[in-house]
């Protein structure tokens, strides 16, 4: 992983909470949030965006968004399939700073690393094909299958709102029928984490 790739995200890690806005700056926030909204949302099935490192398992081994191999320890690629998988390595909400050292760290362990799964990347196969693989596959216990749902807008927002309360980042939307492309997704994510969802 490169340094590019790391400080990239960095700045997530430490940063204080932001000032409280008028709610003139909250209404912004969150119009701008539903702006890129898909209008046939009955399309796409949602599911948590994690605050970690994307990462891409090859069949034998961990590889960043730029193709630089993971220094990820042997216990951790025991027992992974033969298949590409597309996903994050991740701690926990809010343990950007703490992940980021793990990987960093010389010789590390990667201890409570996860690698949360979210996609096959397969070519020429559709999204809830994928999914349904996806749910077929054994693996090991620090890897998690990302759960995918289908939310009407209402419920979209409530899972959003829930989320972001507990320290998450928001939400992807993956259309159901397209085939996989490495950032073929929407994030929905509020551009000011403070902000409770408006109301007016």
């Amino acid at each position: 992983m490169t340094q590019r790739e790391m400080s990239s995200k960095g700045g997530k890690a430490g940063t204080g909470k932001a000032k409280a806005r008028t709610s003139n700056q909250a209404r912004t926030a969150v119009n701008a949030r539903w702006g890129k909204i898909p209008a046939d949302l009955e399309s796409y099935v949602a599911s948590e965006k994690f605050d970690g490192i994307r990462a891409f398992w090859t069949g034998s081994e961990f590889m960043s968004r730029n193709g630089n191999i993971f220094p990820a320890p042997a216990w951790f690629k025991a027992g992974m399939p033969d298949i590409r998988l597309d996903g994050e390595l991740y701690i926990g909400r809010g343990s950007f700073g703490k992940l980021l050292s793990q990987i960093q760290a010389h010789r590390s362990e990667w201890d409570g690393v996860k690698f949360m799964v979210f996609d096959l990347a397969v070519l020429r196969v559709e999204t809830l094909d994928r999914i349904e693989q996806l749910a077929k596959l054994q693996l090991p216990d620090h890897c998690e299958i990302v759960q995918h749902v289908e939310v009407t807008r209402e419920q979209l927002d409530a899972l959003e709102t829930d989320i972001v309360a507990g320290g998450g980042e928001g939400v992807c939307l993956r259309h159901k029928t397209e085939n996989y492309r490495p950032c073929n997704f929407v994030k929905v994510k509020r551009l000011f984490p403070d902000i409770d969802r408006w109301q007016g």
